[in-house]
């Protein structure tokens, strides 16, 4: 009596844990989504180039090109089938767009610390040649005390650090990524309280053009969301100044809250056409 009695407890055990597994990996119903509307960042985006490169996709599954991480998350909100990817810095959930787990991870200043969300990736200021004194002073800033400013946006490389400007004057044209400008506009001002004798701009390109415009002399810094290809790295000098990861977002009212990278090279190779392919 007694062995059966075990048996049939042992059977019971196994529903049970059945049951729970199940339920864990239960998959979202999508059946009221239809086609993905793939929405990408433009050819030359760090933020593009980062994420096919870390997703192994090749865009060829893509709906629609985003030229910003605005208007990223305008075209997720107003669709409700759609997916994007965006930095994670500029992500804003109260604007309709969610961000979801990847790989079972959701981005947050832990997990990109940590490197345990699978899209984590480096900014970049990128120059040609030597720097002059003022350029000289402004990196200077961005590594020591500028890494305060940085952690508002993005987390730091190093930590923040006491600064002192030799004061040197001149101007600065900086160049590039759309998610590097926003985070240079703010060092660039407050540099300035600690040397006013130094003038600098940022224009808003993408990565691609910021780091050829500084190989042709056109800039002074580039800026890149993306690491450099290998005839850049033998034109240019490059420094991290910040760390940042890629969210992936879909509309508020999608019921999906997590996807694999596998299931995003699907998507933007254009080998999942519906949500229905993916689960």
């Amino acid at each position: 009596m007694m062995i059966k009695a075990n048996k049939i407890l042992a059977v019971i055990l196994a529903g049970l844990l059945w049951a729970g597994c199940s339920s864990a990996g239960e998959a979202p119903d999508v059946s009221g989504l239809g086609e993905i509307r793939a929405v990408s960042r433009e050819e030359g985006s760090g933020t593009r180039a980062e994420f096919e490169s870390l997703t192994g996709a090749d865009g060829k599954g893509t709906d629609v090109i985003a030229l910003s991480a605005d208007e990223v998350i305008s075209l997720t909100a107003e669709s409700k089938n759609a997916v994007g990817y965006l930095a994670y810095s500029s992500l804003d959930e109260s604007k309709g767009a969610k961000a979801v787990a990847i790989d079972g991870v959701l981005p947050d200043r832990d997990s990109i610390e940590e490197d345990s969300y699978p899209l984590c990736r480096s900014y970049y200021i990128a120059y040609s040649g030597e720097l002059n004194d003022v350029e000289t002073d402004f990196m200077n800033y961005v590594l020591t005390a500028g890494q305060a400013v940085i952690e508002e946006y993005a987390l730091p490389v190093n930590k923040s650090a006491t600064f002192l400007s030799d004061k040197s004057s001149g101007t600065i044209k900086a160049a590039g990524s759309s998610s590097v400008a926003p985070i240079i506009t703010v060092l660039a001002e407050s540099y300035k309280e600690y040397n006013p004798n130094a003038e600098i701009t940022v224009e808003v390109t993408d990565s691609t053009q910021g780091l050829t415009a500084a190989m042709r002399g056109e800039c002074d810094l580039a800026l890149s969301s993306r690491a450099l290809k290998d005839y850049e790295e033998e034109l240019l000098t490059k420094k991290a100044i910040a760390r940042d990861a890629i969210a992936v977002t879909v509309n508020a009212e999608n019921p999906v809250t997590s996807l694999t990278t596998a299931q995003l090279k699907k998507i933007y190779s254009g080998e999942a056409e519906s949500w229905q392919d993916l689960f």
